[in-house]
């Protein structure tokens, strides 16, 4: 009886997870519509004051996801269930990128990787280990323990392009006002959050002017010395790659993903 009311608690999951992707592909691709950001935020990493209103799901990098402003920062918002898709953002980061002359080119650009993790392949790995045991509950103790040794290691931002800002490598805990945090919610889907300075960026809300911004997945930079990756990989039998919700792709683990759109400031 208890094993029939754990199962159904998980198919009542499960389709839940489910119809949330359905209704997510049903968002643009890319967003580019201004959007005021929703009252006072707090970058934890937790997504409530945002009331799961993302604006577009980018089938290149399998992320959903919000870009907003109010009249000093301009925020960013991600959100992934995707088991590769999340061993990525571990691997290498998610990368917003800004260029200010509306070009779609990183040259000129402002840039900000997060989360950069020293050795992430022993977290990323452990994504891959799931399934191994085949007991529910050391699953689950395997997947709280990755999630919350990614959170404590996700403590640096790379910035390049920032006139202010002589290191390329900075803390969370920075004077230069940019924050971001990621977590994962109760279905275990990794959330991710930014904000920056308009001022950092040299833009204005006043004077809002269209920029292009890129989102990309760096992935997992390895060196095989000439050899390819070991053990191969596939698509996992879903279209655009990618391992799907519970298995790890490891060619698509290692390829970056990106895209590029525009944005205009959005004013009071």
């Amino acid at each position: 009886m208890r094993r029939l009311y754990t199962i159904g608690i998980l198919v009542l999951l499960v389709a839940k997870v489910f119809a949330q992707e359905v209704n997510y592909k049903k968002l643009e691709s890319v967003q580019a519509a201004s959007l005021r950001t929703p009252g006072p935020i707090k970058i934890d990493g937790k997504l409530g004051e945002w009331n799961n209103n993302f604006q577009a799901y980018n089938r290149s990098t399998r992320l959903i996801y919000t870009l907003s402003n109010d009249d000093k920062n301009l925020y960013l918002i991600a959100k992934s269930n995707d088991f590769t898709t999340v061993a990525k953002i571990i691997s290498g980061g998610i990368c917003l990128a800004i260029n200010t002359d509306g070009k779609k080119k990183e040259q000129d650009s402002y840039s900000i990787t997060f989360p950069v993790i020293e050795n992430p392949q022993r977290l990323a790995g452990g994504l891959s280990n799931r399934f191994e045991n085949r007991n529910a509950a050391a699953d689950t103790e395997l997947m709280r323990t990755v999630r919350q040794r990614t959170i404590l290691a996700a403590k640096t931002i790379k910035v390049l392009g920032f006139k202010d800002i002589t290191d390329t490598v900075i803390s969370i805990y920075n004077e230069h006002s940019i924050k971001t945090a990621i977590n994962f919610d109760e279905t275990g889907a990794m959330t991710f959050e930014l904000s920056v300075p308009l001022k950092s960026l040299n833009l204005n809300a006043d004077k809002p002017k269209e920029f292009a911004y890129n989102l990309k997945l760096n992935g997992l930079q390895l060196n095989f010395g000439g050899g390819g990756p070991p053990g191969g990989g596939g698509g996992g039998g879903r279209p655009g790659g990618g391992g799907g919700r519970n298995a790890l792709d490891f060619l698509d683990l290692l390829t970056p993903s990106d895209f590029w759109a525009k944005y205009t400031l959005a004013k009071k």
